[in-house]
């Protein structure tokens, strides 16, 4: 027993000593490893303020691009209305998309209200003028029928420079819908139409001209059939010069878009019996002249 004490005694004074020593050494050992700790929450601290600022870079990165493309969309809506607006206030109504639809004349030479002409009596199925770019005279009847179909009519005067013809001829030949033609006696260098609609154009540059072909083109608002095609049809010239005279209704009469020259010629008979032939109506065609 007192051998077992004497055991357990030493054991006891071996732990105690252990322990003091580990006592006196843990602050050396502390004190050691201190700088290496430091230096890792330095680098730590470093590692994440970086981190954050790149976060925060890229951050205002896509706020700046967000906004930017925001402001951009915001000025090109913006300019887009104006444009928008600028072509309707000088856009001249005459009448509906849904007025005189239909209306076929197989043979019969129409003399329309409008110069030139915007709709009205036309040349029946498949007779339609097929879009593109012409460089001669076509017969008005055609042209309606293919505004009938949703397509812009683009006349221009015969002596327009020859610059300002290869513009309109691009956007002819860069469209489905648009037809280009020229057209004398116009009150205008470049005239656009569409059904029932017209603008009066300063020439081929006019700022307004595209934005006329993009609002109206095939708008169901001035297109009596928005699923009419402008190919497949006829694409014949012709040298008679088209009307240049307007057809002059009754005063206080609804708009006809356009009648036949007999009709013409009876109504203005009716109205003064000393009349005898269209040449002596304000209906009445021009001549036939060649085509430049």
């Amino acid at each position: 027993m007192a051998k077992k004490s004497k055991q357990v005694q030493e054991a006891a004074a071996a732990n105690r000593a252990a322990g003091a020593e580990a006592t006196q050494l843990g602050p050396a050992r502390r004190a050691a490893r201190r700088p290496d700790a430091v230096r890792q929450r330095k680098d730590q601290r470093k590692q994440q303020f970086e981190k954050q600022q790149k976060q925060w870079f890229y951050t205002k990165i896509g706020i700046g691009a967000v906004a930017a493309i925001v402001i951009g969309a915001l000025a090109w809506g913006a300019w887009g209305q104006f444009q928008q607006w600028q072509v309707s206030r000088d856009v001249e109504a005459y009448f509906e998309a849904s007025d005189f639809v239909g209306q076929h004349e197989p043979d019969a030479e129409i003399l329309y209200e409008q110069v030139p002409p915007t709709g009205g009596p036309h040349r029946p199925a498949g007779a339609w003028q097929n879009c593109g770019f012409y460089n001669e005279f076509i017969e008005n009847e055609r042209g309606i029928h293919s505004l009938e179909h949703g397509a812009v009519w683009i006349t221009y005067d015969p002596d327009l420079p020859e610059d300002q013809v290869d513009i309109l001829r691009e956007k002819a030949e860069s469209a489905s819908k648009v037809l280009v033609s020229p057209y004398p006696g116009m009150d205008a260098p470049v005239v656009a139409s569409v059904w029932g609609k017209q603008l009066m154009l300063d020439g081929a540059e006019d700022d307004r001209l595209d934005p006329f072909i993009a609002n109206y083109v095939n708008n169901p608002g001035n297109t009596p059939e928005p699923g009419g095609i402008c190919w497949n049809g006829i694409g014949a010239t012709t040298d008679e010069a088209p009307q240049q005279e307007p057809f002059i209704r009754a005063e206080g009469s609804d708009p006809v878009g356009g009648v036949t020259v007999e009709q013409a010629t009876a109504t203005a008979q009716a109205l003064d019996p000393s009349l005898a032939t269209p040449g002596a109506t304000p209906a009445a065609s021009p001549s036939a002249s060649p085509a430049p």
